[in-house]
């Protein structure tokens, strides 16, 4: 995390902040302003939030109160904003909810719980990214290409900006099967097309491996799932459905397998 140039700002972790995002949306759910079912949706959608204004929120810090009282003020604030778009919605979801448990209970226990399994994980992946600040599109772009995971130009555009058609265009003409050492050449070249650099594959691996292992600690710092980058890869497919279809089927029972023993 870049320390902020505003003098009032303290230090505080990405971890404490998502800590305080996580109490001040507990205390809606608490209150039932927000359905518990929503509590990681409202919570991801907060942090997206404030990471995306993050510079504006602590530009306009003056010091008069603890840092931590300011972002759950903003924090407040933000959560307000999710439950007057969303509450609507989720009173129509608590109406129909009867339907969907009478559905759901002629299926295999099992398969629903290792669904909810699935789906958790893949919402705690989309939440992680956002640790990533200003590297978070560049990860998610090098995780698809390495994973082998369909890309468009439009998961280009944000770290490649105005260079996002030249990118698309390489991108692309190296599609194919690849050494891990022809994976990391190539993302070497985007890194120097983008950011004006001169650096080899080498570089661009011990990176990409920094930032795997970062994300799969924290996935694993729950204390109870023990990720692997072969789970990473099916989360990353079960994040972008609309482009992904052959890794989630074959590798469900792997991923639960590694997740949760106790589930077997």
């Amino acid at each position: 995390m870049n320390p902020p140039s505003n003098q009032y700002i303290e230090a505080i972790s990405d971890e404490q902040l998502l800590s305080l995002i996580k109490g001040v949306v507990n205390r809606y759910v608490q209150k039932r302003a927000i359905p518990k079912r929503e509590l990681e949706d409202v919570v991801m959608s907060v942090v997206e939030k404030f990471f995306n204004q993050r510079e504006k929120i602590e530009s306009a810090f003056e010091g008069k109160s603890k840092l931590t009282t300011y972002y759950i003020a903003v924090i407040n604030r933000m959560c307000c904003e999710v439950i007057r778009k969303e509450g609507k919605q989720w009173n129509q979801v608590v109406n129909e909810e009867p339907i969907f448990e009478r559905e759901s209970s002629s299926k295999n226990p099992f398969e629903i719980e290792k669904q909810l399994v699935f789906k958790q994980e893949a919402k705690r992946l989309k939440f992680l990214f956002q640790l990533f600040n200003e590297d978070k599109a560049k990860t998610i772009l090098f995780l698809k290409f390495y994973f082998d995971l369909p890309f468009d130009i439009d998961d280009i555009k944000e770290y490649t900006g105005d260079k996002h058609h030249e990118v698309y265009r390489f991108l692309t003409a190296t599609l194919g099967e690849k050494s891990k050492g022809e994976i990391f050449t190539t993302l070497a070249s985007v890194v120097n097309m983008v950011e004006q650099k001169n650096i080899g594959g080498d570089a661009v691996r011990i990176w990409f491996t920094n930032q795997v292992n970062a994300l799969i600690k924290r996935l694993n710092g729950n204390g109870i799932t023990q990720h692997d980058k072969e789970s990473l890869a099916i989360l990353l497919e079960m994040l972008y459905p609309e482009k992904s279809a052959s890794m989630y089927n074959t590798g469900s029972i792997l991923l639960i397998l590694i997740l949760i023993g106790s589930l077997c």
